[in-house]
């Protein structure tokens, strides 16, 4: 039997292998249910003509404006006028328009078509953000010298975005639907086809607009003389710290509103000021009584910060659990050290032996940094049996913190008495295949880290 040619042809590979494997066996002519898969998948093909519009340029974002450095200044009862006025951002520049598709004659053709598409407008540029005012430091000994100092620290208006490009509008079909006759050994078949006009193209964003510069703001000092230097914080170093105490310091500050009306008439500032108040100062001394671990060999730093009060607060090195006491006299802040372990010590627990079968079944636990007379110990157990050994498929029998008196401690070694948990008799008894997951939670000085050991084997 021959093949049927336009049907290789009209419906792809896939439909021409199943026509020729029908046709050579001689059976019946080619399911409704394939015949329309094939149309189906010819439907979903198009021919595109014509060449797609270019999307249009970005805009060029808009360069930020200045901000103002901060300033200070001695009144003295003369006029002064200071223009500490933030500059304007640049604005975002308009995104490009489209170019116009190539829009070519309709080819005639037994396929269906797509019309070229419109080209997407560009996006426009963001505008710059305004610069910020600059801060103004008046040191006075008189707040009628105030009211001669007219000071302007506007922050500079924000760039406007730049405006969205126009996009193109798509090509359009000359024919939507035609149809095509094609006859063989008398035997006609009609076939219709479709042309979907090309997309138009989307617009472009806008651009955002920059975000006005900040006010500047007022700071005063009422006082001829330059206010102390300060050290609010310090970190140090725990193995170095000296025996002497080491002093810190702080600047104290009010805040108020209301700086306009302090100032000359007309002037411009942030309404929130800010006027010095006092300087305190404060000593800090480690007295280290640790005989576990050495000052002189310990890791990490110690956060010292200074509050208003003059009083030190001490941050400890997460590495380093510390269990420490502050204490205060007068503006001595006094940290005494009675035990340090480092967390790395606190996780270094490793499975020992068992022993004991059934409800004598125990498991050991060893401390190999040695440190467990310091940390507390806390064990939770998941228990596990397979009764498959080739392919093990563990099912949970038991799971829950073990009670303190199932564990019993001989300075850096722990027994745990398995047997003696609530688990059934069956689930212990000798030659069962056993997963036992541990969660050890260690803790010291208020911190706390878990470790996770697994046992597996027969009891």
């Amino acid at each position: 039997m021959r093949l049927v040619a336009p049907l290789v042809i009209r419906f792809g590979r896939g439909c021409a292998i199943v026509t020729a494997l029908f046709a050579l066996t001689g059976a019946l002519p080619l399911p409704s249910f394939e015949f329309e898969l094939c149309l189906s998948a010819l439907a979903d093909q198009r021919n595109h003509y014509g060449s797609d519009g270019r999307d249009g340029r970005d805009g060029r974002d808009g360069r930020a404006g200045r901000s103002i450095d901060s300033q200070t200044i001695w009144a003295t009862g003369e006029t002064i006028n200071l223009n500490l006025n933030g500059s304007d951002g640049d604005d975002g520049s308009d995104g490009g328009r489209a170019s116009r598709p190539r829009c070519s004659r309709q080819p005639d053709t037994k396929h269906n078509l797509e019309a070229a598409d419109g080209g997407d407008g560009g996006d426009g540029g963001d505008g710059g953000d305004g610069g910020d005012g600059g801060d103004l430091t008046i040191y006075y000994t008189d707040p009628a010298q105030l009211r001669r100092i007219y000071v302007t620290a506007r922050g500079g208006r924000g760039g406007w975005g730049g405006r969205g490009g126009q996009g193109t509008d798509g090509c359009e079909c000359d024919d939507r639907h035609w149809t095509i006759e094609t006859c063989e050994n008398g035997a006609c078949d009609s076939s219709e086809y479709h042309c979907q006009d090309g997309s138009d193209g989307n617009d472009g964003r806008d651009g955002q607009n920059g975000a006005d510069g900040q006010l500047g703001r007022l700071v005063l000092i009422n006082r001829d003389q330059p206010i102390p230097s300060e050290s609010p914080t310090r970190r140090a170093a725990i193995a170095t710290l000296p025996s002497q105490p080491l002093t810190l310091s702080r600047n104290l500050w009010n805040s108020r509103t209301g700086a306009i009306a302090l100032l000359a008439p007309g002037s411009i500032v942030d309404s929130t000021y800010f006027e010095y108040v006092d300087h305190v100062e404060g000593r800090f001394q480690l007295v280290w009584d640790s005989d576990r671990v050495a000052q002189a060999s310990t890791p990490g730093e110690l956060h010292l910060a200074i509050d208003q009060q003059g009083k030190i607060n001490v941050t400890s090195p997460d590495d380093l659990w510390i269990k420490g006491e502050l204490s205060h006299s007068g503006n001595l802040t006094t940290y005494r050290v009675a035990g340090a372990v480092r967390a790395s010590d606190a996780t270094q627990l490793e499975l020992g032996r068992t022993a004991g079968r059934s409800r004598s079944f125990t498991l050991n636990v060893v401390d190999l940094a040695q440190q467990s007379d310091l940390v507390n110990t806390q064990f939770y157990i998941r228990y596990r049996t397979s009764r498959d050994e080739r392919r093990p498929r563990f099912i949970t029998r038991y799971e829950a913190d073990i009670p303190a008196e199932r564990v019993s401690q001989n300075y850096n070694h722990f027994t745990l008495a398995i047997g003696r948990l609530p688990i059934r008799g069956q689930y212990l008894s000798e030659g069962s295949l056993a997963k036992i997951e541990l969660v050890i939670t260690r803790s010291y000085a208020g911190r706390s880290a878990q470790q996770t050991l697994t046992w597996q084997g027969k009891i």
